[in-house]
């Protein structure tokens, strides 16, 4: 789905993405979710300053993350990201109802962000889909 209309949406003071005009969202503590009312997909992100100390690598976090899920997880070779100075790894299973997951980890030296996507295969693989569209767009902000 292409969507021309886009705004500017900060999950955190240290990030922000671009986002179709009418998506809906929601933010609980430290995640926010993002969907299309009615759409089968969501994209969901969560952030981590680090102060000190130094920063797990994002295939570290995802190798973590994998762990903890006892699914038939594909590696992404490709980054989502178009940044090539950001530490990135992504990943992705199918679950029991055919839903596929996407795991994405963001890392900068200060800041690791997190996002998932589920939704129907076809439109979470698809490069022009609205949630990878939006992890595309991921920008730190300015202090």
């Amino acid at each position: 789905m292409t969507v021309k209309s886009h705004k500017i949406v900060r999950p955190s003071s240290s990030y922000h993405l671009e986002l179709p005009r009418e998506i809906c969202e929601q933010y609980d503590e430290r995640v926010s979710s993002f969907w299309l009312d009615g759409g089968p997909a969501l994209l969901q992100v969560s952030s981590y300053v680090r102060s000190e100390g130094e920063q797990l690598r994002a295939k570290d976090r995802l190798k973590e993350r994998i762990s903890k899920d006892d699914q038939n997880w594909r590696l992404w070779k490709s980054q989502i990201h178009p940044d090539p100075g950001i530490d990135q790894a992504t990943a992705e299973y199918v679950d029991a109802d055919n839903l596929l997951w996407l795991h994405c980890y963001l890392v900068w030296p200060h800041l690791t962000v997190y996002a998932t996507i589920s939704g129907p295969d076809t439109l979470v693989r698809d490069p022009t889909h609205w949630a990878l569209q939006a992890i595309k767009s991921l920008r730190l902000t300015a202090h």
